[in-house]
């Protein structure tokens, strides 16, 4: 596992720690209560973490609030809390079409959504397909 992901995932930690017993309210999630949701994401080229080119990471907390490194973490925690915290359910914007050409983009999210463990990855033969995995998840 790469250095920076390894020091990203200790942060998720840390600022889930933090964000569970602050007590400041600021957009308490409608989940709120059912335990904490941090996620660490990630998006790169490539068929692999081990091997991925281009790689983008960023932290995203949903409960009790939304904040993180994600540029827009109140969407991407809406659009998975639509989806029930199920990635597989997740969908990107409508008709969207894509050329068939097979440049590998892997997502991966890791931490805890509602307290409980997550560790998801999904390959996408192109940028495009991934786009349409997601409209706000993965958008970074």
């Amino acid at each position: 596992m790469p250095l920076g992901v390894r020091m990203i995932g200790a942060g998720v930690a840390a600022v889930a720690a933090l964000a569970v017993v602050s007590t400041v309210p600021a957009q308490v999630r409608a989940d709120d209560g059912a335990g904490p949701s941090a996620l660490t994401l990630t998006v790169g080229d490539g068929t692999s973490l081990d091997a991925v080119t281009n790689q983008r990471t960023v932290l995203l907390i949903c409960s009790p609030t939304a904040l993180g490194t994600h540029p827009q973490a109140s969407q991407a925690c809406d659009e998975l809390s639509a989806a029930g915290g199920d990635f597989g359910r997740l969908r990107g914007a409508p008709m969207r079409f894509c050329q068939n050409l097979y440049q590998p983009v892997i997502v991966a999210a890791d931490g805890v959504w509602n307290g409980a463990p997550v560790s998801y990855r999904r390959t996408f033969a192109n940028s495009c397909m991934e786009k349409n995995g997601s409209k706000y998840v993965f958008a970074f």
